[in-house]
């Protein structure tokens, strides 16, 4: 096999002794970590980090902001959880036909869209748009709202309701 040509731009050097002090040392790095690491990591939801942790932002109570966790595509948190169980249930029932979790997504306005939690087609064909909340932020009710308003479906916003079960509130 003939030998790779090299460009002026492309860094080659026989051993890591030829190597400039700085990338020797972070090419050592990496080994080491490498060889430190068992198993790979498995991908996390974002977490802020802990208030021990010191971030370095500043904070002299050396207190962390917390937000709220990034939701990750695809999988459910416990009250989707416990609200597909429901359906599931609907299901076997026959109250429903069909149902499936963040399988539509709508586009409301240019780089604004709304993922619905759980598209639901009811024994009589109708489709529903359920969107499960534990909480209700302010920016999530308008964007159901602007969605109701724009396709023609039944919106649904559902929540844990006090004494067991589900309560609903119809958008549409």
């Amino acid at each position: 096999m003939p030998p790779k040509k090299t460009t002026s731009r492309s860094l080659r050097y026989a051993t890591t002794q030829d190597m400039p002090e700085g990338m020797r040392r972070l090419v050592q790095g990496q080994a080491s970590t490498a060889a430190a690491a068992t198993a790979p990591a498995a991908p996390r939801a974002y977490r802020p980090p802990s208030a021990a942790q010191p971030s370095g932002s500043g904070n002299a109570a050396g207190k962390v902001a917390r937000g709220r966790p990034r939701h990750v595509p695809g999988e459910m948190n416990k009250t989707e959880e416990a609200y597909a169980a429901h359906l599931a249930l609907q299901l076997a029932a026959g109250a429903i036909a069909w149902f499936r979790f963040e399988s539509v997504k709508l586009k409301l306005a240019e780089k604004t869209h709304l993922t619905i939690d759980f598209f639901v087609m009811t024994a009589t064909g109708e489709l529903e748009a359920h969107e499960v909340k534990g909480y209700w932020e302010e920016d999530a009710r308008v964007k159901v709202k602007v969605a109701a308003a724009m396709y023609p479906f039944r919106f649904l916003a559902v929540q844990r309701a006090d004494g067991g079960g589900w309560k609903t509130e119809v958008f549409s």
